[in-house]
């Protein structure tokens, strides 16, 4: 009746979202995950039907703040030995439907839908022309959703952004489906208009 635990990524604020490998077992009814904060026992018990993977809620998200998690398969009158245990601290949410907006030969402009996290600071924005080596940073206040990048972009490279959000207690979110584009070349000096009379 063993399963696998990996963790998937997060849904809502303060929750987070776990994946594991099904169970080969027929008999297998349901799962359950035992989790708890690091240092304490695995008390707490979030079940599970016949479905490898599940979203558990109301947990706290800071950076002194580790949980770890472990799933059993049961079936109707016992569970199976736990899966290695895993551990994350809980992150906040991202922002929702990062963008571009514009895209010139010395920048690109950005705009997304602020995140729902309810102690949101700073948006994040990582960039760079390697992936996922997105080293070149810049911090935006919330409740900003937009951003004019026009430092360490280059002619002619693809460019390659993520999109996170800090906490208030300092914890960063898992990047937003990453962005790429290409600044576009330069074009014609203005255009003049010259009058010649006979």
């Amino acid at each position: 009746m063993a399963a696998s635990l990996v963790l998937a990524g997060t849904v809502l604020a303060h929750d987070i979202t776990l994946v594991w490998s099904p169970s080969p077992d027929t008999n297998v009814t349901g799962y359950k995950i035992y989790y708890a904060q690091l240092g304490q026992p695995q008390t707490n018990v979030w079940r599970v039907g016949l479905t490898n993977l599940t979203t558990i809620t109301g947990l706290t998200s800071a950076t002194n703040i580790t949980y770890y998690f472990s799933v059993v398969a049961t079936n109707a009158t016992e569970e199976s030995a736990a899966t290695l245990a895993i551990t994350s601290v809980i992150p906040p949410h991202s922002v929702k439907n990062p963008r571009i907006v514009g895209v010139t030969p010395n920048g690109f402009t950005f705009v997304w839908l602020p995140s729902d996290e309810a102690d949101a600071k700073t948006y994040r924005v990582t960039y760079g022309t390697l992936s996922p080596l997105t080293t070149n940073v810049v911090n935006i206040p919330v409740p900003t959703s937009t951003v004019v990048i026009t430092n360490n972009v280059v002619a002619n490279k693809e460019h390659y952004f993520d999109f996170t959000v800090i906490n208030n207690p300092g914890v960063e979110s898992w990047p937003r489906t990453q962005l790429r584009a290409t600044l576009l070349p330069a074009g014609p000096p203005d255009l003049k208009v010259s009058v010649q009379v006979q």
